[in-house]
């Protein structure tokens, strides 16, 4: 694979921050992008190209108590449907079993048909719905995966 993930830090900003417009349609601002980059208590990962080390992708998460929340997830509209996704929130799963964390979770759009799939392929499941939670007004639903015990981690 000519990728990979790194860990995001206030130097990339700007590529957040871009990749947050063409993906995400400006989910946070600028300001919100360097609360997440600077805070201790937040996991932000990168996936670049080697070559170019353009960021291609990225995955950020709080960890709340036990539990770690994936904020955002995002793969630049042209390299999407070709893995990124899949090794970001791997990599991000693989890195919460070092975590005091009993599970992760995050919201969904729920039109948004083919991340659920991805979500449920991942093996997240529904477990909420809340209205109204988008710029937008629409709603999300929440998707959880759950540790049962230690050895799930593994």
């Amino acid at each position: 694979m000519n990728h990979k993930i790194i860990e995001l830090e206030n130097k990339h900003l700007n590529a957040c921050f871009d990749l947050d417009q063409k993906s995400l349609k400006g989910l946070w601002t600028k300001s919100q992008w360097k609360r997440e980059l600077t805070d201790p208590k937040r996991i932000c990962l990168g996936v670049i190209e080697l070559k170019s080390k353009k960021l291609l992708g990225l995955c950020t998460a709080w960890i709340v108590i036990d539990e770690l929340h994936i904020t955002s997830i995002a793969v630049h509209p042209t390299h999407q449907r070709k893995g990124l996704g899949k090794f970001l929130l791997s990599d991000l799963i693989k890195r919460s079993y070092s975590l005091p964390t009993k599970n992760m979770h995050l919201e969904v759009k729920d039109t948004n048909e083919p991340a659920k799939a991805f979500y449920k392929s991942m093996g997240f499941k529904v477990i909420a719905n809340r209205s109204d939670f988008y710029k937008d007004g629409s709603n999300a639903l929440v998707l959880a995966k759950e540790f049962k015990n230690e050895s799930e981690k593994q």
